[in-house]
């Protein structure tokens, strides 16, 4: 009779618990840095919301009031109604005086981070994004007067 050889071979575990603790590790390392990243993502994308709401609502403010006869609370009206649409509060809006000898109308809108933003407050801690608009005037001096 012959005797056989028998063949050791190491197999390896693949399935079941070794692997497992790995992934897990892993997951845990990864998992980390995607969530900070993502959320880092939308911060950055909500301040931008409010950075051009910002710029718009001082925009189209100084466009309401270049006409004659347009008042200062008209063109913060104007501002509040644009600045509404997304945010309530933690802003303020500043017009220069709108009288007949004004030759150019200015409009400020301040928005308060710490008001607006969910995490940059505890980065950025006292900032505010502050947007101008300063538009030449349709008040004429006397140029339709005999």
């Amino acid at each position: 009779m012959k005797r056989q050889r028998r063949r050791i071979t190491k197999r390896r575990i693949t399935k079941g618990g070794a692997r497992l603790g790995a992934a897990a590790v892993e997951f845990a390392i990864v998992a980390n840095i995607f969530l900070v990243m993502t959320f880092t993502c939308m911060e950055f994308a909500r301040m931008n919301m409010v950075r051009n709401l910002a710029q718009d609502a001082a925009y189209f403010a100084a466009r309401h009031s270049i006409v004659p006869g347009a008042t200062t609370d008209e063109a913060i009206a104007e501002a509040d109604r644009i600045m509404s649409s997304m945010i309530t509060n933690g802003y303020t809006v500043t017009v220069s005086d709108l009288d007949d000898e004004a030759t150019h109308v200015s409009v400020t809108v301040q928005v308060d981070l710490a008001q607006v933003a969910f995490f940059a407050p505890f980065f950025l801690p006292d900032t505010t994004i502050e947007t101008v608009a300063r538009i030449r005037t349709e008040r004429y001096d006397g140029f339709y007067q005999q």
